[in-house]
């Protein structure tokens, strides 16, 4: 599956404004509500946090994948922002996370988000510059854009 194909230009978030961690998953949270209202059964934002308190998100090279599960939805929501600051968030390699994928999965199909959650691991593995290519793209379709690149590259 590929990341890009979950996402348009509504829900990349290309300058996040929060600066410590729950800030991030705030912001990020409140637009994925905002969007998928009618999907979410409420809550978001608790079941985000949760998640974090059980261990970091951040799986380093830049990147943290704030993710949790909910009723009401079919199929992973996902939404990607950035912080060209960054944000520390605990990373096992120490670094500061500048790129954030929430994904929200089905509570009743949890392999779904697995599987989004394996496909954004092996980009950031493959990828090492990935989010430095993401922090250069100054639009929200450069960014689509950029992320599109690289899930295509050939990997050998």
């Amino acid at each position: 599956m590929k990341l890009h194909s979950l996402l348009d230009e509504d829900l990349v978030l290309p300058r996040l404004a929060a600066r410590d961690r729950a800030g991030i998953i705030r912001e990020m949270s409140a637009k994925l509500e905002a969007r998928h209202a009618t999907k979410l059964d409420g809550g978001l934002l608790d079941r985000l946090l949760k998640r974090e308190e059980l261990g970091t998100t951040a799986i380093g090279h830049g990147v943290a994948v704030p993710h949790c599960r909910t009723k009401g939805l079919k199929s992973p929501v996902l939404l990607l922002g950035l912080s060209r600051a960054g944000v520390a968030f605990e990373a096992v390699d120490g670094k500061l996370s500048h790129v954030f994928f929430l994904l929200v999965s089905p509570e009743d199909n949890p392999g779904a988000g697995l599987r989004l959650l394996a496909a954004i691991a092996a980009l950031t593995r493959t990828s090492r510059t990935l989010a430095s290519k993401l922090l250069k793209a100054p639009t929200a379709a450069d960014v689509l854009k950029t992320l599109r690149t690289e899930e295509e590259k050939p990997r050998g």
